[in-house]
């Protein structure tokens, strides 16, 4: 039973380390090299998901016809994943560079070129022929066709548990309206919960999202932890506290965790609305963030043998400290 990841795939170029950003003209050595790895939301979760020993993993994503593209494309491959590239003749692979200051919050400086260009007809085409147990779709915000017929992709998809995993929209939240009625797991931020419900209260914006239809929706707040919640109840769960060295893609990290806990234990989506099961899926995902943000870059760290070191270090502590509320 596989897995399949849509969304975008990104070159990452990361700079760690950095002492300070130099004036103009000046000349900046980066201390720890300049490193180079495949990015974007599909590619992050599906190397994430065969770090987390999950079998049967695709990713599907929009590149360029050029070296940039095929390096992504052979270090999916490396690293365990199936990608399902669709190529842009007319366009170049994106790419991404992640400056960190010693002390500040990270920079990026991104391009939007062939990871925004990802067809429809190339995602069912995919989706046929994976037919995936699990379906997770990122990058929403950003990848205009998907979004244009993302109601009708999910109806069409009622084989597999969904995961929608959201950025800020370029234009507008329209496209979630119909499609909310069609949505298992709904990821989001505090920012971009607010931005689309209007709701400051992450209980208030779960309350509305659910209203439209969503029947898990988490709202992740980086170190303050998570907020989710069904229908029925809202569950609280603060972060695990580990040391930090890069923070991206630590929202990758906990949807693949939640992703693996799902696969690995083949539940349904029934199992997952139960309150037991949501807590032990919020405290994998958690640790799979915390994982994330111990080592530089987004995939680097998050690993089972790491994940499961969190949890037996943490586990029980953050388990005491989460609230449940019934609805």
């Amino acid at each position: 039973m596989s897995v399949l990841c849509s969304g975008s795939f990104v070159a990452d170029i990361l700079v760690p380390d950095l002492p300070h950003i130099g004036s103009p003209g000046s000349l900046t050595y980066a201390p720890n090299g300049i490193r180079l790895s495949p990015g974007g939301h599909s590619a992050n979760v599906a190397i994430n998901l065969v770090q987390l020993e999950v079998d049967d993993v695709f990713a599907v994503g929009s590149i360029g016809k050029d070296e940039m593209g095929r390096f992504l494309v052979e270090q999916l491959k490396t690293r365990g994943v199936n990608p399902l590239p669709e190529v842009q003749v007319s366009s170049t692979t994106a790419k991404n560079v992640a400056l960190l200051v010693k002390g500040e919050d990270r920079r990026y400086i991104s391009e939007l070129t062939a990871n925004s260009l990802l067809s429809i007809e190339h995602l069912r085409a995919s989706i046929d022929n994976v037919q995936p147990r699990v379906f997770y779709q990122g990058t929403l915000g950003g990848l205009p066709e998907i979004e244009k017929n993302l109601s009708g992709l999910l109806e069409n998809c009622k084989g597999a548990l969904n995961f929608i995993d959201v950025i800020m929209p370029s234009n507008g939240w329209g496209y979630l309206e119909s499609a909310c009625p069609h949505i298992d797991i709904f990821h989001a931020n505090t920012l971009e919960a607010y931005n689309f419900t209007g709701k400051n209260d992450p209980h208030e914006a779960i309350r509305s999202l659910n209203t439209r239809g969503i029947k898990l929706v988490i709202i992740s707040d980086a170190q303050n932890g998570v907020v989710a919640g069904t229908k029925d109840c809202h569950i609280e769960m603060p972060a695990f506290q580990v040391e930090q060295k890069d923070p991206t893609g630590a929202g990758d990290a906990l949807s693949a965790g939640v992703l693996c806990f799902i696969k690995k234990n083949n539940f349904s989506l029934m199992d997952i609305l139960e309150t037991e099961v949501m807590i032990e899926l919020l405290l994998f995902g958690q640790a799979a963030g915390a994982a994330c943000v111990t080592g530089l870059g987004a995939t680097t760290d998050v690993t089972m043998k790491k994940v499961k070191s969190i949890l037996v270090q943490q586990r029980d502590k953050v388990q005491s400290l989460t609230r449940m509320n019934r609805q």
